[in-house]
């Protein structure tokens, strides 16, 4: 593996995020030095032109991560969760996250914070909830901000066999690869049980169910069109949990998905 950079974008209207500002838009990336600066121009594009409004604060940050401490991740397996309205989308959600190790208390507890909005004065957070699987409780220290799953990307060889293998579902899509490239790399932490998620953009109304034990599960209609709430619960067992090791992981540590999931070899992937 060779030397990457990890490119962070964040923007904010009304000021920064540290001081009240409104969150817009943030974007991740993990490249190469010769892609580096079209790399920083596309995300000052992104920042520009989003949806949610101009903002009038961006903070890019580029620094080296070194191959030695970059984590290699196998891309989780994608499927849909087929999904009428937006009750139905719930119970979907309630329902995968109960099967796969969340309690039914917690998984209600979760949706509604992203209904009603996560943080404590009901607007949206930068970052996301960190949720004791079984009592629902919170457990992120900062409530406002919450917790950002950073440094993460595709090696370009793996998402382009892993988007031909999948464009026959629908999935490759910017807002698709990049939700799994962060998935994969929450629900491979070990005190990682599930995460859900659906944007705060108003016009995107899809979310997700990730886990290691059912893979990426995309759900249509977790929101209504126009909403412009949403956030991201990563629900944890707490036996032998630390904390600070666990935001560590998820702000610090490298990671790239260069292995495709199992039962879709390259060869494979080709063929499709």
């Amino acid at each position: 593996m060779e030397d990457l950079y990890s490119v962070r974008m964040r923007s904010a209207k009304g000021g920064s995020h540290e001081h009240g500002g409104e969150h817009i838009s943030g974007a991740e990336r993990l490249v190469h030095r010769d892609v580096l600066s079209a790399v920083v121009m596309e995300m000052m594009e992104r920042a520009l032109q989003h949806e949610k409004g101009q903002p009038d604060f961006i903070n890019l940050t580029v620094e080296l991560a070194e191959a030695a401490i970059i984590r290699g991740l196998q891309a989780l397996p994608a499927d849909t969760l087929p999904a009428k309205n937006v009750e139905e989308g719930h119970q979907l959600a309630v329902d995968a996250l109960t099967e796969i190790g969340v309690s039914t208390y917690a998984a209600r507890q979760a949706v509604q914070l992203l209904k009603t909005g996560p943080s404590p004065k009901g607007g949206v957070m930068r970052g996301a909830i960190i949720m004791d699987a079984e009592t629902g409780k919170r457990l992120e220290p900062d409530q406002h901000r919450g917790v950002r799953a950073t440094k993460i990307d595709w090696a370009p060889e793996t998402l382009m066999h892993w988007g031909d293998a999948v464009s026959q579902l629908g999935f490759n899509r910017p807002r698709v690869w990049e939700a799994i490239a962060l998935a994969a790399k929450v629900v491979n932490h070990p005190c990682t049980v599930a995460e859900l998620c659906w944007s705060d953009d108003p016009g995107y109304v899809t979310g997700y169910v990730a886990s290691l034990k059912r893979g990426y599960l995309r759900i249509p209609h977790l929101k209504k069109p126009g909403d412009p709430l949403g956030g991201r619960v990563f629900f944890v067992r707490t036996t032998d949990f630390n904390l600070a090791a666990y935001i560590e992981y998820l702000e610090q540590t490298p990671a790239i998905i260069n292995r495709l999931p199992d039962g879709m070899t390259k060869k494979e992937a080709d063929l499709l």
